[in-house]
């Protein structure tokens, strides 16, 4: 978490994704979260095509002792920033889902930001 309580995120020349430590572990019974970036000043990152994502697609999870959990995308929806639905997104499920969290929306040049995040709800099959 950063200091103001919003999602940390990876390094942002990194081609990498981050797990959010305090979700379920992909494939555990809640939603376990994911997030990476869409893009930098150099070029395209790791979640460039998640807005491509749709529903019954599916997306694979390799988790740190090897063993894969297989998701089936649910929604792709984008959110004001403004207007984060934190409980929508982060908010306990009684199942094994998945939410994949990048930038979408318009880019600043005055902030150097987007306006919206991109996240994919997924459940595991």
């Amino acid at each position: 978490m950063n200091p103001d309580g919003s999602l940390a995120t990876p390094p942002v020349l990194d081609y990498i994704t981050g797990w959010y430590d305090k979700s379920p572990t992909p494939g555990e019974i809640g939603p376990s979260i994911i997030d990476g970036h869409v893009d930098n000043y150099e070029t395209i990152s790791v979640f460039w095509r998640l807005r491509e994502l749709k529903a019954n697609d599916e997306v694979d999870v390799t988790r740190t002792d090897g063993s894969v959990a297989k998701f089936k995308v649910t929604a792709l929806q984008s959110f004001d920033q403004a207007n984060f639905p934190t409980k929508e997104v982060y908010g306990n499920i009684n199942y094994a889902g998945l939410r994949l969290i990048t930038c979408g929306g318009t880019f600043s040049t005055v902030t150097g930001h987007y306006d919206h995040n991109t996240v994919v709800f997924a459940s595991l099959i």
